[in-house]
């Protein structure tokens, strides 16, 4: 698992409570999920000479979830194909797909730089 860790939460928390903080929380939550839904589904070009056709499938079954609490907001994304771990996750990936497709790991380092701005920009706003 890959965590993304967002500061000035503490202080959100502080000014608006709970429910004030978990609100301001969840559209840039939403978003950062959103964005790494969008790269993970990303396709590397075939291999050369290669004849297998591609169905999509581990693209389009990409998915993402937010869970709410008095923390604050957790967004998970995951695929939900048997297959996809051996193809895209930092843990699991064969051999053979190393090199070509990129790993969780890789497009949450990727996004967390975007991401993490988006949420201290909606924290900044909130907290003014």
């Amino acid at each position: 698992m890959t965590t993304i860790t967002i500061s000035g939460v503490d202080e959100l928390f502080a000014k608006l409570g709970t429910l004030g903080a978990v609100e301001t929380l969840v559209p840039p939550m939403q978003r950062g999920v959103y964005r790494l839904v969008a790269e993970m589904a990303v396709y590397p070009p075939p291999p050369s000479g290669s004849k297998y056709v591609r169905t999509g499938t581990l693209g389009r079954r990409w998915t993402s979830k937010l869970n709410r609490n008095a923390n604050g907001v957790i967004g998970t994304i995951g695929n939900n194909t048997d297959y996809g771990p051996w193809v895209q996750s930092d843990a699991f990936q064969a051999r053979v797909h190393q090199g070509r497709w990129q790993t969780d790991r890789q497009v949450v380092g990727e996004q967390e730089a975007a991401i993490v701005a988006d949420f201290e920009q909606a924290i900044a706003r909130a907290i003014r």
